[in-house]
C-alpha cells in the first residue's frame, strides 16, 4: 500500500476501495461544513455514491491522470488530498482538497500539500500546480499562501454553487 509520512501523527495514502465506509461517514458527518465551498457533497448521499466516486478516482489514477491521496490523523481518515487534471505534455496538473472540520487547524493539509508538490514536481517532472478554491473559504486559501504560490486573479463565476456562481481564485 502506498504510504508517506508527514510526521509522527499523520501520513497520506492512496485512496482505496477499502476506505468506502470510512470516506463516507467522514463526509456524511461534515456534510454541512463542506458543502458550503464544494458542489459534489450534495451529489454524494450514499456509500454507493462514495464507491463510485473511488472507483471512478482509481480508474483516473490508472490513466495517469490523477494521483488521489488519503489523509490520516492519528489512524483516522482526515480528508483527501488530489493531484488532478494531470497533463503531461504539458507539464500541469491541479491539486485539491478538503479536510473534516475535527482536523482543521494542525497544519495537516499545509503538510500534506507541500509533500505532494514536491513529489510532483521533482519525482513527476511537473512544472505548473494550480489550487483552486472560492474567494470566500479563507482556510482553503491559506494553504497556497502560506507554500509560496502566486495569487494568478480571480475566476469570475468560475462555479455553479447551491443555485448562485461562485468565484475562484486561482
Amino acid at each position: 500500500m502506498f504510504s508517506y509520512l508527514l510526521d509522527e501523527h499523520s501520513e497520506l495514502r492512496l485512496l482505496l476501495p477499502h476506505f468506502a465506509e470510512a470516506l463516507f461517514a467522514l463526509t456524511n458527518a461534515n456534510r454541512k461544513h463542506l458543502r458550503r465551498f464544494l458542489p459534489w457533497v450534495d451529489a454524494n448521499t450514499t456509500l454507493e455514491d462514495t464507491k463510485a466516486f473511488i472507483q471512478g478516482a482509481l480508474d483516473g489514477f490508472a490513466r495517469g491522470e490523477q494521483l488521489p491521496l488519503t489523509v490520516w490523523y492519528r489512524k483516522k481518515l482526515a480528508g483527501t488530498l488530489t493531484l488532478f487534471d494531470i497533463k503531461p505534455p504539458h507539464r500541469t496538473a491541479e491539486i485539491g482538497y478538503w479536510l473534516g472540520a475535527a482536523f482543521e487547524g494542525k497544519g495537516l493539509m499545509a503538510r500534506g500539500v507541500e509533500a505532494l508538490i514536491n513529489y510532483a514536481f521533482f519525482e513527476m517532472g511537473l512544472n505548473r500546480l494550480e489550487i483552486r478554491a472560492s474567494t470566500k473559504s479563507l482556510k482553503s486559501r491559506a494553504i497556497p499562501e502560506r507554500l509560496g504560490f502566486t495569487l494568478e486573479g480571480i475566476l469570475r463565476q468560475e462555479v455553479w454553487l447551491h443555485g448562485k456562481p461562485q468565484d475562484m481564485t486561482l
